[in-house]
């Protein structure tokens, strides 16, 4: 079971405060708003080119997926705010070959439902985009990007680029 709520939306506004970036979203199926507030520490990717992000570079109508911690808390207000730890962000609604979720090393599996195959030109990296190993990844929350993957139960993929997200 994940340890993240993803939330899906498209971006109709963002303004600045001293402290953060706020990004208005609206949902596609309820048309209903959240705002997404971005710090520092929030990564924000490109869905399927897999480079970091400016918040400067995002404009409206983009497609928004956002990742924020279950146990987070959050604030009784409306509309619902939150602080994602990962945003992914695209031009289209293209947001296939990304995964969130607690890596199993013994079974190289993300979530119980894709399995890994890390090769040498899978690019790791922590948080501040330092390159780690391997290793380092068991037992953590990650971010996996992928090209394609098996269609086998589960299916299995050699992803581009893993990032550490809670490490």
């Amino acid at each position: 079971m994940s340890n993240f709520i993803q939330f899906k939306g498209i971006l109709t506004e963002q303004h600045e405060t001293p402290s953060h970036f706020v990004l208005t979203c609206k949902k596609q199926e309820d048309d209903s708003i959240f705002l997404l507030n971005l710090t520092k520490e929030t990564l924000l990717f490109h869905s399927t080119s897999y480079e970091p992000l400016l918040v400067s570079e995002l404009k409206r109508c983009l497609f928004i997926h956002a990742y924020v911690y279950e146990l987070q808390p959050a604030m009784l207000i409306f509309p619902p705010q939150y602080s994602p730890t990962l945003v992914l962000v695209n031009e289209e609604e293209l947001f296939f070959g990304n995964k969130v979720g607690t890596y199993n090393a013994e079974t190289s599996l993300v979530e119980a439902d894709l399995r890994l195959n890390i090769s040498p030109k899978t690019v790791i990296l922590n948080k501040l985009e330092e390159s780690i190993g391997a290793e380092k990844l068991g037992g953590h929350d990650i971010a996996v990007f992928f090209k394609i993957s098996t269609r086998s139960l589960p299916p299995q993929t050699t992803p581009q680029k893993i990032i550490l997200l809670d490490g």
